[in-house]
C-alpha cells in the first residue's frame, strides 16, 4: 500500500511553512517578554536603589562563589586525570583518642 503524502508523511527535506511560523511567533514572544523585564529591572532600579544596590552585590557574590565552585571542579577533575596516589592517611587522623573508642 502507498501512503499518500498529504496524510502526515513529511520528507525529510521538507521544512514544514507552519513551524516556522510558530517558532517566528516564539522568538517574538520571547523579544517582547525579554524587553517588558528589563523595563521593569530599570524602573526597579531609579525608584529602590538601595535595594538594587544589594541586588547587585548579591548578584557579583553570586557569581563569584560560582566561578569559584567551578574552578575547584576543574582542579578536582585535573587531580583525578593525573593518577595521583591519594595520602595513605587522612591529615591529623591519628590524633591518640582515635582508636581508644572514645
Amino acid at each position: 500500500m502507498a501512503s499518500d503524502p498529504a496524510v502526515g508523511d513529511t520528507q525529510p527535506d521538507q521544512i514544514s511553512p507552519w513551524l516556522d511560523e510558530v517558532r517566528a511567533q516564539r522568538e517574538a514572544w520571547e523579544a517582547r517578554r525579554s524587553a517588558a523585564r528589563e523595563q521593569h529591572e530599570q524602573r526597579r532600579r531609579l525608584h529602590h536603589p538601595r535595594s538594587a544596590a544589594q541586588q547587585a552585590t548579591w548578584e557579583e557574590d553570586l557569581r563569584r562563589r560560582r566561578a569559584e565552585r567551578q574552578e575547584r571542579i576543574e582542579q578536582d577533575r585535573e587531580a583525578f586525570i593525573r593518577p595521583e596516589p591519594p595520602g595513605l592517611y587522612p591529615p591529623g587522623w591519628n590524633n591518640l583518642w582515635y582508636f581508644r573508642g572514645y
